[in-house]
């Protein structure tokens, strides 16, 4: 039985950075998504990477105006999702909090 705190939420982003889904980004997704519980999803031309493997998202190539689906489920999915929404569509990811 599905714990009604936890909420599946699904958004469709829209890669913004010139340079597409690169190393830099990728890693900024890897750690933003490591801070939360929630399971965390990207679907990219049909195939779905786990958000939390930097591994798994080596194969996404993404390039600028792509558009991703971000999939975030448990606790904290609200957040996990506006955060991670937030590192998709910067257009220049230089340097990790």
């Amino acid at each position: 039985m599905e714990d009604a705190s936890h909420e599946l939420l699904k958004r469709v982003v829209k890669i913004k950075n010139p340079n597409g889904f690169h190393m830099r980004p990728k890693a900024a997704f890897v750690e933003a998504a490591s801070r939360f519980a929630s399971e965390v999803k990207l679907t990219w031309e049909g195939q779905v990477f786990n958000g939390k493997s930097m591994f798994e998202l080596m194969l996404v190539a993404a390039g600028e105006d792509s558009e991703v689906t971000l999939e975030v489920f448990g606790s904290d999915s609200h957040l996990a999702l506006q955060e991670l929404e937030k590192v998709l569509a910067e257009e220049d990811v230089s340097v990790l909090d």
